[in-house]
């Protein structure tokens, strides 16, 4: 983290020099965790170091503050904490000829002009400190920029971590947490018992709001979450049990006209599935569509997504040839009829968006339908239509193009054959690539 010779961190987080010459070593404590101030003090260290001056017996960064050195001794024999002229008398009388012979490293003096420097950037920092923002204040801030492009769900579940953290550290100063606050924390969740991915999705958010801290002003730095984390993301991806896309019989057995009639009795029930069967796209996608997203662009209709999970799955999805021949296009003009803008109105946004009723009765309607497994889902949707269009040689960038990101950990996107799709993929384009999706809902819509 430091990228600096000579500076460490103890496993406290507290900032240490070190120097070895001749097979000997000598630390000095910095006693600080703040990463400005310990690096303030390394680089005019190394500066010394570089200019060759004199050596002396004393680093006089701050007579108090100054731990001194633990001594190696050519032997290997170690000698911790000496820290005061007694511990070095009592040293010499213990370990006699073999101490005098290891002579202590002497650290380079500090120019008075760089201890000044020095004492002046602690002023700053310390007026910096007494300026932040309490830590409520920063979150409404970075929620303020976050919501340029960040989810109403995404935001909740940020606000969730937020208020989780400041329920356990308590509330504060932004610049007043550290390190150990974030060890804390993490240390928490784990006594909590939260999933390893559960407890990296709050420390990744607190990550970006400490950053975005930082950057702001808002913390002097470095980021206490930098590098908080439970598991690597490789070994988490071998944990997480995905859902499963439906097999022919699901979809015959889900689309029976008498039960589906039944059960999904409301437009948005009803037509939500046979959508996102036949697009790959994401059920809030969907739902949340106003009804100037669902446009015609000569004899091709498509879906505008612009309210998607990130940047990349903002996106044009041409309507596949089984939704243009179904009454889709025949409700969506009795809705403008209506003076309505949503293209479900009876859908209302929530603080996890729109589909969250849509969610739960198809949850229940798979129930009655038994077919029991947990990895099947509304999701499992847009998992069969990818896994569909794979099984038909689609390449991967026309089939990103058109479900926005998904997991594709066995393609290699630095192949020439991938490059040679890197370009805006035309509406004809993705029209002749839809259409090859060949599954069947077996009820007329």
């Amino acid at each position: 983290m430091n990228r600096l010779p000579h500076l460490y961190t103890n496993r406290f987080g507290v900032f240490y020099l070190r120097i070895i010459r001749d097979g000997r070593e000598a630390k000095k404590s910095l006693r600080t965790k703040d990463f400005r101030q310990a690096r303030i003090y390394a680089l005019a260290f190394n500066l010394e170091i570089a200019m060759g001056r004199p050596k002396i017996t004393d680093f006089d960064l701050n007579v108090d503050a100054i731990k001194p050195f633990d001594v190696i001794l050519p032997d290997g024999t170690q000698i911790k904490d000496l820290n005061s002229d007694e511990d070095v008398r009592r040293a010499k009388e213990l370990f006699g000829a073999r101490f005098e012979t290891a002579a202590p490293l002497h650290f380079p003096i500090l120019a008075p002009e760089t201890l000044a420097a020095m004492a002046s950037q602690r002023a700053a920092d310390d007026a910096k400190k007494r300026s932040a923002k309490p830590f409520a204040d920063v979150v409404k801030l970075y929620k303020k920029e976050k919501a340029l492009d960040n989810t109403a769900r995404t935001l909740t579940a940020k606000q969730g971590a937020f208020d989780d953290f400041a329920k356990t550290a308590g509330e504060r100063s932004m610049d007043a947490y550290s390190l150990d606050d974030a060890i804390g924390y993490k240390n928490q969740l784990i006594e909590n018992g939260g999933s390893a991915s559960r407890i990296n999705s709050k420390l990744s958010y607190l990550r970006d709001l400490f950053g975005y801290a930082v950057a702001n002003g808002q913390h002097l730095g470095p980021n206490p979450f930098e590098n908080a984390k439970v598991s690597s993301k490789s070994k988490l991806e071998q944990q997480k049990r995905s859902y499963k896309p439906f097999s022919a019989d699901d979809l015959k057995t889900i689309f029976s006209p008498e039960a589906y009639a039944l059960r999904m009795d409301k437009p948005a029930y009803k037509w939500l599935p046979f959508l996102a069967l036949y697009s790959g796209a994401r059920l809030e996608e969907l739902a949340s569509l106003a009804l100037n997203q669902v446009q015609q662009d000569g004899d091709i209709w498509f879906f505008e997504i612009t309210k998607a999970k990130n940047a990349n799955s903002q996106r044009r999805i041409p309507l596949h040839r089984a939704i243009v021949e179904s009454s889709f296009l025949a409700y969506v003009d009795s809705v403008k009829e209506s003076g309505a803008t949503q293209l479900f109105p009876e859908l209302k946004s929530g603080k996890n968006g729109y589909g969250k009723n849509v969610t739960r009765r198809f949850a229940d309607y798979l129930d009655e339908r038994l077919i029991s497994d947990d990895r099947k889902v509304f999701h499992s949707f847009r998992h069969t239509f990818i896994a569909r269009m794979s099984a038909r040689n689609v390449h991967p960038a026309m089939l990103m193009a058109l479900v926005g990101h998904y997991d594709q950990a066995k393609v290699d996107f630095s192949s020439p054959h991938f490059t040679n799709y890197q370009h805006d993929k035309t509406l004809a384009e993705l029209k002749q690539t839809i259409d090859l999706f060949d599954l069947q809902a077996p009820l007329a819509f």
